[in-house]
C-alpha cells in the first residue's frame, strides 16, 4: 500500500569538493520538465483525422527548482552563484523522507539564481538547475 510521504525534512544538496552539503534555508524544491519526447509520425495514407506521434526513445532531463531565504554571507549559497560565472558539470541530491530515504543525484549543466526583497517576506532567492540525463 502507497505510503504518504512528508516534505519536511526533504533537502536539497550539493556536492562541494566531493562532499555533499545541503543548501540551506529552502521553503521548497521542484524537479519538473521531464517528458519522454516524441516524432510526428503522420504519413499521406493515413486514416483518421488526428496527427501521429511516435516515441523517439529519448526523455527530456527536469529542471530542478527551489525557493528558499537568501543569506548573502553564507558559503554554500556563494558556491551556487559561482556557477553562473563559471558553469561546470555538479551533482545535485534530493534526499526525501520515506522509510529508505530515497535520494535521487541528478548532473546540474546550467544554473540560474534570482534575488528578491519584498516588503512583507524576509530577503528570498530562486535557484534553478538544468540537468543532464538520468538520476542516479
Amino acid at each position: 500500500m502507497a505510503t504518504k510521504v512528508k516534505s519536511k525534512g526533504t533537502a536539497l544538496l550539493v556536492s562541494i569538493s566531493a562532499v555533499y552539503t545541503a543548501i540551506p534555508l529552502l521553503k521548497s524544491i521542484s524537479i519538473s520538465g521531464a517528458q519522454s519526447q516524441t516524432f510526428e509520425a503522420n504519413t499521406l495514407d493515413q486514416s483518421g483525422a488526428y496527427g501521429l506521434n511516435e516515441p523517439n526513445g529519448y526523455t527530456t532531463a527536469p529542471t530542478i527548482s527551489a525557493e528558499g531565504f537568501r543569506d548573502p554571507d553564507d558559503t554554500t549559497q556563494q558556491f551556487f552563484i559561482a556557477l553562473l560565472a563559471t558553469p561546470v558539470a555538479t551533482n545535485f541530491k534530493v534526499t526525501y523522507t520515506d522509510g529508505t530515504p530515497l535520494s535521487e543525484v541528478y548532473s546540474g549543466t546550467g544554473f540560474g539564481f534570482d534575488t528578491a526583497a519584498q516588503m512583507q517576506d524576509g530577503l528570498a532567492c530562486t535557484y534553478n538547475i538544468q540537468t543532464s540525463g538520468d538520476p542516479a
